[in-house]
Formats: C-alpha cells, structure tokens, sequence
C-alpha cells in the first residue's frame, strides 16, 4: 500500500492545529488502509546550497535549529500518530507560497510518491500547496474532506466524493475537521531528512512576510494629498467636513507642516490605511487600498473605487458638508 502524506505546517515552535487535524485523519486513514503515515516539515536551512542536482537524504544530514524545538516538534507528531517524520531542507524563507517551498515539496512527493497527500484547510500553506500537488501528481482534489467509517474508513467530501482503499489513483484533500482517534502512547519515531535541490522560484521576489502595519482599521478617515492640504481653502472645507463626520484627518508628514493633519495622525509612506470609509482628497501620500470603502475627492476613480467626485476640491468638500448640516 502506498503511503499517506501530511503537510505539516508550523505555528512558532509547534505543528499547526489545522495540520494536527489532518494528521489524525490521516492517522484513521492508514491505519485502516494498512498504510505508513508520514508527518512532512520543509525548514528553513540557511547553510544549504541551492544548485540543482539530485535529492540527498541519510544519517549525515542533521535538522538545523533549537534543539528543544526540533524535539518539542517531533514528539507532537509521534503523538499525533505519525510513524515517519520527514524533514525536507530549503534554502528558501519558508512562506506559504509554492515559489518558496515548491521545490522542496516537490523533493518530498518524489521521494514517496503517496497515493494520499493530507493537509489542514486551514493551516498557512493549504490553498497554496494543496491544489498545486494534486495538479503535480495527477490526482484528485478533495477541498473540505472528511474520514468516515469505523472499521473501513473512507475519505469523502461535502460534493459527494469519496476515496476508499480499494480505489486507484491518487488523491488529495484539505482536512477541515477530524474524527476521534485513539493515539498511539509511543513517541518513538524515525525522522528522515531530505535536502532536495532547488530553492525558491528566481523570477519572483518575496519582498517580506511580516504583516503589514495597519493604521485605522475602523470607523471614517479623511485622507489628504499634500497639494491639497497646501491649498488655505481646501485645507479648510476639510476639517469641516471632518468634524461633521467625527473623523480624523490623516496624511503625511508634508501635510502636517501644512498644519491639516495632526502630529499624532501622520500616517509614514508605505503605512497602510484600513478603515471602513476613507475619503481622499487630492492624491494622498498614503496607501489607501485597504480601505472598505473609498470615495475620491478631485480625482478620477479607478479600481476600487465606489465613489468619485471630480472638479474643484473645495466646493465638492463644502457640498458634502453642507448635506450633512441638512439632515
């Protein structure tokens, strides 16, 4: 019998829940399939070489990191139910994106060449790596799966397919639950690393994975262009308009010297805005696109957009204020 593969994905220092998830399907499906079960991990191994060549694996590689880490790590998934743990090295940042771990995957589906490949629906790398494996190995792709059964289990999905163990072909599935399983009380378990060649896609940069620091998510903002805010009149329909609708006027540091935006609401280049409603007027300093929703004041719309008001500036500000006043 073919192997069951999880993609383990990692949250800190641990397996991610959605991954733990998968892997006690996982462990019904093998178990009742007569199957091996094997936990897969990509890490990061700042000391690899990217060239090409063929995968290495054996005794002489070790897992790069805190020990205490590594040993916290495996014994979760020995409790979880794995009988094989492998650890597959990249050179690569490990970001849930298949041009960062596709190669090093890619090195782990050869290797073992499952007829079941598992991960948590929710885990980082779910919707990246799942669809993209079934498409590599020519399998079946099963979005919301579930195991049933007691002494026969079976993978079936909320459209009505299914795997048994008496099928062919290869299938994939995202585990968005799990049934109760009675996990083995050994954490004894054999961890095999693998250094497969390749490292990130070269054609696409990642330019960071930390998330981005938002700057008013909720409520209204009235963004403003420095042009705009050096402009007496502008300046002044806008904090009207501001005080009418209870929302602060943000900008950059140019239209804080302005004195339109107060020190405390200066919002840096690249910072990104997400409130409900952002109202820019001009062409703010400022990313804007997370906003909700965004009415430009001045300016022509564009992608995104659900309202634009063009032409002069100060008599479109002074219009919307005084329908506020009206009501």
């Amino acid at each position: 019998m073919a192997a069951v593969l999880v993609h383990i994905d990692l949250d800190g220092d641990r397996p991610h829940a959605s991954s733990l998830l998968a892997l006690a399907s996982g462990r019904a499906l093998a178990s009742s399939w007569g199957a091996t079960l094997y936990a897969a991990v990509i890490v990061h191994d700042p000391a690899k070489r990217s060239d090409g060549g063929t995968a290495a694996h054996g005794p002489g590689l070790r897992v790069p990191g805190d020990p205490k880490t590594i040993e916290a790590v495996r014994a979760a998934l020995a409790r979880g139910g794995a009988d094989k743990i492998v650890v597959a090295l990249t050179s690569a940042p490990i970001v849930p994106l298949w041009a960062a771990l596709g190669a090093a995957w890619q090195g782990v589906l050869d290797h073992l060449r499952p007829r079941l490949v598992l991960f948590g629906a929710d885990a980082p790398s779910a919707s990246e790596l799942g669809p993209r494996t079934g498409a590599r190995i020519g399998a079946r792709l099963f979005l919301r799966a579930r195991a049933v059964g007691s002494d026969e289990i079976e993978l079936r999905d909320r459209d009505g397919g299914y795997v048994r163990a008496t099928d062919s072909g290869a299938a994939v599935a995202l585990f968005g639950a799990a049934p109760p399983v009675e996990l083995p009380g050994d954490d004894d378990i054999d961890v095999m690393v693998l250094s497969p060649p390749g490292a990130a896609d070269p054609t696409i940069e990642l330019a960071g994975t930390a998330p981005a620091e938002l700057a008013y998510s909720a409520g209204t903002v009235l963004a403003i262009g420095d042009d705009a805010a050096s402009d007496p009149q502008i300046a002044k329909a806008a904090l009207r308009l501001a005080r009418l609708l209870g929302a602060p006027v943000t900008g950059s540091a140019a239209a804080a010297s302005a004195g339109v935006v107060e020190p405390g609401a200066v919002v840096e280049r690249g910072q990104a805005l997400a409130p409900e409603l952002c109202i820019a007027v001009g062409l703010p300093a400022i990313d804007i696109a997370g906003s909700t929703s965004l009415i430009r004041v001045g300016t022509a719309g564009g992608k995104g957009v659900d309202a634009q008001l063009t032409g002069p500036i100060a008599a479109n500000l002074g219009e919307l204020a005084r329908v506020l006043e009206g009501r």
